[in-house]
């Protein structure tokens, strides 16, 4: 109340006011009993306490606390939902887009290449191959094959599983028989005494006729393609895979693993086929494209000698020269070959029924 109107109000209550004065006053009183009858029933309506005990005003704020975490959680499962169809959409697009040069078909093609060259008569079942978008990543599956006499059949699985352009180390499953992974398939003819020739002849005097059987042949020397082919055309015999002369470290390490290609026999790389192309040209090509992916290459292979860039630059220079091959056939025509072929050094892979 302002200091003004008490001094009206005592006037008023003295009788000192004139009649004007007085009516002002008496306004003035009528509006603050209306102001007080609002108060009073908006005071009823909204049930005010003004002596809330604190337990209940801790309840209160434990109410509203919990409401606000449950408004939250909404938001982010709401959130996640649309997020993540986004997040897997962006991820079909990221490995999908291009078709043919698409990232999800680079890595699928770097794999078959890579398995082919580093792995003897081995390749990848491209018919069978599973592809999974994942998350912000891909992952692919694939059989392996082989060929022994004139099947070939699934020896084992392997699983890549790739997070953007990083590829983790591949998970390889086994069946019927374990993969081979020794180091010494073949060898090179750096004059080195090999004793596996005799060990090898009486082994397959020993099987019957009504087998076939798979070899690893080191020749006396490295043969180009075209020559080799012409020396081993008069045995019944399928040339599988051809181990390359691809660097000159192999003179100094005769027992490195190996670099090579399918052989005229064996199933032809479909990522790298064109026709008018021979296997050299098709062999070189293949290098090309695995020194495009130089990181993939090594997780997929498991090797960190490969240098694949290096080695096309010394089979540009001197051509294709192959030191060592995997054939198949009936085992004593098998035999037959080692005692009379140009063969340095012998190892004997898988022996199956009679298949010919």
């Amino acid at each position: 109340m302002s200091e003004d109107f008490k001094k009206r109000w005592e006037k008023y209550q003295n009788g000192e006011l004139s009649d004007s004065e007085m009516l002002e006053v008496e306004k003035e009183l009528e509006q603050l009993d209306e102001y007080r009858e609002i108060l009073d029933h908006e005071m009823k309506d909204e049930n005010w306490d003004l002596t809330i005990s604190p337990e209940k005003q801790k309840a209160i704020l434990r109410h509203g606390k919990n409401k606000s975490y449950m408004r939250i959680s909404a938001l982010a499962v709401l959130s996640t939902l649309m997020i993540l169809p986004l997040c897997t959409l962006g991820s079909y697009l990221y490995y999908g887009l291009g078709g043919h040069d698409s990232r999800g078909n680079e890595l699928v093609k770097t794999a078959s290449i890579t398995v082919a060259i580093t792995k003897p008569n081995v390749q990848v079942d491209t018919d069978a191959l599973v592809n999974r978008v994942q998350l912000f990543g891909i992952k692919t599956e694939f059989p392996l094959k082989k060929q022994i006499g004139n099947v070939t059949k699934v020896v084992g699985n392997e699983r890549i599983e790739m997070f953007f352009d990083q590829l983790k180390s591949p998970e390889i499953n086994q069946y019927y028989q374990k993969l081979p992974k020794e180091n010494r398939y073949f060898s090179y003819p750096t004059g080195i005494k090999e004793k596996s020739v005799a060990k090898v002849e009486a082994v397959l005097k020993e099987l019957p006729n009504g087998t076939v059987t798979e070899a690893f042949l080191s020749f006396d020397r490295p043969y180009p393609t075209s020559e080799l082919y012409e020396k081993l055309k008069g045995y019944d015999i399928r040339i599988l895979w051809n181990a390359i002369e691809t660097e000159d470290d192999l003179k100094n390490h005769p027992y490195t693993e190996p670099i090579g290609f399918p052989g005229k026999d064996s199933n032809k790389l479909f990522e790298v086929k064109d026709l008018g192309q021979n296997n050299d040209e098709q062999f070189k090509k293949a290098l090309s494209y695995m020194a495009r992916h130089p990181q993939w290459v090594d997780t997929i292979s498991g090797r960190k000698d490969l240098n694949i860039q290096k080695r096309l630059n010394y089979v540009e220079k001197n051509g294709v020269n192959v030191y060592g091959a995997v054939v198949t056939g009936p085992s004593k025509e098998i035999e037959r070959l080692i005692k009379k072929g140009p063969v340095k050094a012998a190892k004997l892979g898988e022996v199956e029924l009679w298949n010919w």
